[in-house]
């Protein structure tokens, strides 16, 4: 069949390109062109096509049993090449000024139309070597094939992991890479409450009598580049420092009634004075008891001001 046709029998549609067994016939000519007539029956019913061509209009006739779809259209208004006209042909080979109208049109038409002609040709060009365009292609399928296979075994991996077996994972984006880079730099980064903390014990941990810079790196922003051995060195140094402030506290929390007038009392002793001896018959004046010390001469029992006292009595020898 030709074209789309509708049955007047059943009137059902036969569609282009169905094949009949049809009879052919000569039923006439066209100057030297045979006229040919084709009958046959439809398939669906017990109807007869005639169907007869036409060569002055370069198509088909419909002649009995069947009418056409009418789907035709001037294929000029979608740029298309419509049927030659021979009388259009002679009439520009004879009238020159009739050749000449049409020459313009045919120029303007060709500068407006050349663009989508360079994209035809550029489209022809590309897939003229079909064996190069095959095998980019499969190189390209290979390629996608294995990134998607290696994104299925870590994503199963990761369901696995997470317990999440019926959930399906959406592609990573640069998005998601921006987040988790942003969550990993920052995950060992302390609130302002841990690094007040972490600054109370550093002070807590430097020693009293150290030097002004002797203290600790225990944060972890100073032992970031630091080996295990020296953190280790510097966290039990840490803690010893504390123990022996903790121990300085707790004895300097109750101090002496001497020790905060800052009297000092210095022995006798240390100070290499000793008593002559009397003869027995010698008379002298009656001994006097001596008194027992006062509360402000009883020696303190500080281990802080005995401190001090000793550091006072080893300069006292020294001018002495």
């Amino acid at each position: 069949m030709p074209f789309n046709i509708w049955c007047l029998g059943c009137h059902n549609h036969v569609g282009m390109g169905v094949r009949y067994n049809a009879e052919k016939k000569k039923c006439g000519m066209y100057y030297t062109t045979p006229l040919y007539e084709f009958r046959m029956k439809c398939h669906l019913c017990d109807n007869y096509y005639v169907i007869r061509t036409d060569p002055k209009n370069f198509d088909y006739e419909l002649v009995e049993g069947c009418s056409r779809q009418e789907l035709r259209f001037d294929p000029t208004d979608i740029a298309q090449v419509g049927a030659v006209d021979r009388g259009f042909a002679q009439k520009l080979a004879a009238d020159a000024m009739f050749k000449k109208e049409h020459e313009a049109e045919d120029k303007e038409k060709a500068a407006t139309e050349e663009g989508r002609v360079d994209k035809l040709e550029w489209i022809q060009e590309r897939m003229r070597d079909d064996f190069a365009a095959n095998s980019y292609l499969r190189a390209q399928f290979r390629n996608e094939k294995k990134t998607l296979s290696e994104s299925r075994i870590r994503d199963g991996n990761l369901k696995k992991m997470l317990s999440i077996g019926t959930t399906n994972l959406l592609p990573e984006t640069e998005e998601d890479r921006r987040m988790a880079s942003m969550m990993t730099r920052y995950t060992n980064a302390a609130s302002n409450l841990d690094q007040l903390d972490a600054s109370r014990d550093r002070i807590e941990s430097k020693r009293i009598f150290g030097k002004p810079d002797d203290t600790p790196s225990t944060s972890s922003g100073s032992s970031g580049g630091a080996t295990s051995s020296e953190r280790l060195k510097a966290t039990m140094k840490a803690e010893r420092d504390k123990q022996i402030n903790a121990t300085f506290s707790s004895f300097s929390s109750t101090p002496s009634t001497s020790s905060l007038l800052g009297i000092k009392r210095k022995s006798t002793g240390s100070l290499g004075i000793r008593k002559k001896k009397v003869p027995d018959d010698v008379e002298g004046p009656p001994p006097v008891k001596e008194a027992p010390p006062s509360a402000k001469e009883a020696p303190p029992s500080n281990p802080m001001s005995l401190l001090a006292q000793q550091y006072g009595d080893s300069s006292d020898d020294s001018d002495y």
